[in-house]
């Protein structure tokens, strides 16, 4: 997935990290992607076609109920490669907006497909206006950047639903997280919004671990021959305590 520079979208992912009036923080994130590939994608590709592959075969050891779970999916049935391509879209989003997190365990079954994107667009205005944010709905017209670069009304919607395993932040214990994203086939393009309640404690605790707190169990220790010092500083010898001398006026 290319990632796309948007203006727009960078002015309102500001706005989406904010802190409440109950300090909680919150961190979010609007950005644009393009679904052509690039290198790590071909071969992020290339995996899921061959789990698939697995999966088909384990499917034909199970019972006809328990072999549809390998097949149906949010995106239609994942025998058809259009749909395995969508879910393999939206996965490639998510390792390209966290790098530092590899999403290629998820499950089908962690996505939704919404069929109502006024529902969506209601869900996350109310989540934000009840968080105490207004800014960056109205002031910063997110909708309206949004449609101007999904055309939401030819746009599919996907909340995603990660586990503690699959969450960049649910090791931090986060109070509410919302992940939607809207994939316009014929652009050929994702935008993925996706936004996270932490409370005061989740993320204070994250500083503590990431500061250097001194203690006496660390005492700090030097020694001179570990400093560059000048002369005027240096300890003297004994045997140099005549190289430097106070002249006497």
């Amino acid at each position: 997935m290319k990632y796309l520079e948007v203006r727009e979208f960078s002015t309102i992912t500001q706005a989406l990290n904010f802190e409440t009036s109950g300090e909680n923080k919150v961190s979010g994130r609007l950005e644009a992607y393009s679904c052509k590939s690039v290198a790590a994608d071909k071969k992020l590709y290339k995996f899921f076609e061959n789990k698939f592959q697995e999966d088909l075969l384990e499917a034909a050891s199970l019972s006809p109920e328990q072999s549809l779970s390998h097949i149906i999916s949010p995106f239609g049935p994942l025998t058809e490669s259009s749909s395995r391509k969508v879910l393999f879209y939206l996965i490639a989003t998510l390792n390209a907006s966290f790098p530092d997190y590899d999403f290629r365990s998820i499950k089908p079954e962690q996505f939704t497909h919404e069929p109502d994107v006024t529902a969506v667009m209601n869900d996350i205005n109310s989540t934000l206006f009840t968080a105490g944010n207004t800014s960056a709905i109205r002031r910063h017209n997110m909708w309206e950047n949004v449609d101007a670069n999904i055309h939401l009304g030819e746009a599919s919607v996907y909340s995603f639903h990660p586990d503690d395993d699959a969450n960049p932040f649910g090791e931090n214990g986060s109070i509410w997280s919302l992940h939607y994203f809207f994939f316009n086939r014929h652009l050929k393009r994702v935008v993925y919004f996706s936004c996270t309640c932490q409370s005061p404690t989740s993320y204070s605790e994250e500083d503590d671990e990431d500061s250097y707190e001194l203690t006496d169990e660390y005492p700090i220790t030097m020694q001179f021959s570990d400093v560059e010092m000048s002369p005027r500083t240096r300890p003297l010898l004994p045997e140099q305590s005549n190289l430097y001398t106070i002249k006497e006026l």
